[in-house]
């Protein structure tokens, strides 16, 4: 046990005090803090006019635009100007742009004056409430009343309705809540991958040059094969979660220290009791995807005999990740597709495709709890064999993985 605790604290000590690991995790921190401030940062930097100019010799358009320019979020004030002072507020930028209307009979027709090129929304904006103005306009020529001209502008309507099985949900999630709630599951497969490919290839680095520059020889005379190996693991998965702790403790503070109740509402999203569920679930699959990647890498580095052959010795474990993260990221969407539903149950694609499915709400509590069952069984069996393998492994110095894991299995055996 002293032995074991020696390797682990050497191993977790000397990666925890590394450069790299500080660096990233302060860019992690203040990426976090720099997010949960995201409103403040863009208003501070934000030199652009709240006022819109508009030029028209009719009092009804100019209150109607008036009326509808200020329930915009980006703009604070509506002046009537003339043409000349408009386009001369737009050029020095006291204006955000000019908007001039011209009503000649039943004809309305606007111009927008802006610095630089006029989107496509603004434009289809004007259009829509100039078309309605021209509307009525038009139904006063014909002699139309306000209730045959509403009759004539009113869409047919169209109903929509969910036909549910009985095994699924009758309450609908509010669309907000559903947003906040991909944008978790977004972050935290993200999270995901980042942390297992950076961890996965420092495990398979640190096994693969004790063995290839011969020290773990030197090393195997006082400590158990299995003893290091168990011990170097488990203290990568800690340096793993003490990154992961660290950004946890930058979501709390940002949580508490700064009002995220402005930035929600202006990204449209709301926190819901689902999210809750969500973040529980998604620590737990991200523990468990730590744990098996690095397990898995532990056991390629073992049967690795020269540290050029490294790279090609992770690339299984780097695809098995990449290709988990793709089928959650392109299912993002519709997390209910039959190929979601499968790998969701496959060993090391589990964590990830299974945390995509708690978007669903026809995903049955029964299936999250057996992927983390797989997943618990998954980095069990993982570690049980990179100490197995690592112990037959040691000292073999063959070239091909295949021929090393068996020659490996067949001195720990006899």
């Amino acid at each position: 046990m002293n032995k074991f605790t020696t390797t682990f604290n050497l191993t977790y000590l000397q990666k925890v005090k590394s450069k790299s690991f500080i660096i990233m995790t302060a860019i992690f921190m203040i990426f976090i803090f720099g997010l949960s401030n995201v409103d403040k940062i863009i208003e501070l930097f934000d030199n652009d006019s709240k006022t819109v100019a508009i030029q028209t010799d009719n009092e009804m358009v100019y209150k109607t635009l008036e009326k509808q320019y200020k329930q915009s979020d980006d703009i604070k004030k509506v002046k009537k100007v003339s043409l000349k002072e408009g386009k001369k507020g737009v050029e020095s930028e006291k204006y955000k742009r000019l908007v001039q209307v011209n009503v000649n009979a039943e004809k309305v027709s606007g111009t927008i004056y802006e610095k630089g090129k006029v989107s496509e929304k603004e434009k289809l904006t004007l259009q829509t409430t100039l078309s309605q103005m021209q509307s009525s306009l038009t139904a006063q020529k014909l002699k139309l009343s306000q209730e045959d001209l509403k009759t004539l502008n009113t869409p047919s309507k169209v109903d929509t309705q969910e036909i549910k099985s009985d095994n699924q949900q009758s309450n609908k999630i509010n669309p907000k809540v559903q947003s906040l709630n991909t944008a978790v599951v977004y972050i935290i497969i993200c999270l995901s991958v980042f942390i297992v490919m950076n961890y996965v290839n420092q495990i398979g680095s640190e096994i693969a040059t004790e063995k290839t520059t011969r020290v773990i020889e030197m090393i195997v005379t006082s400590v158990k094969p299995s003893i290091h190996v168990t011990a170097k693991i488990l203290a990568v998965i800690a340096v793993a979660f003490t990154q992961l702790f660290f950004i946890a403790l930058a979501i709390v503070i940002s949580i508490f220290a700064f009002d995220l109740k402005g930035l929600f509402e202006a990204a449209g999203v709301q926190y819901g009791p689902e999210t809750t569920k969500i973040i529980i679930y998604g620590t737990i699959f991200l523990i468990l995807a730590v744990i098996s990647y690095i397990s898995l890498a532990a056991i390629l580095g073992a049967l690795t005999s020269r540290i050029e052959d490294l790279a090609q010795s992770m690339m299984p474990v780097n695809f098995i990740a990449l290709a988990s993260f793709y089928i959650a990221l392109f299912s993002m969407s519709n997390p209910d597709t039959l190929l979601v539903k499968i790998t969701s149950f496959i060993p090391l694609l589990s964590p990830m495709v299974m945390l995509l499915r708690t978007l669903s709400e026809t995903t049955p509590e029964w299936h999250l709890i057996l992927g983390i069952v797989i997943s618990v069984l998954t980095s069990v069996i993982l570690l049980i064999i990179a100490a197995r393998t690592y112990r037959g492994s040691v000292l073999t110095y063959e070239k091909g993985i295949v021929k090393n894991f068996k020659n490996a299995l067949n001195i720990t055996k006899s």
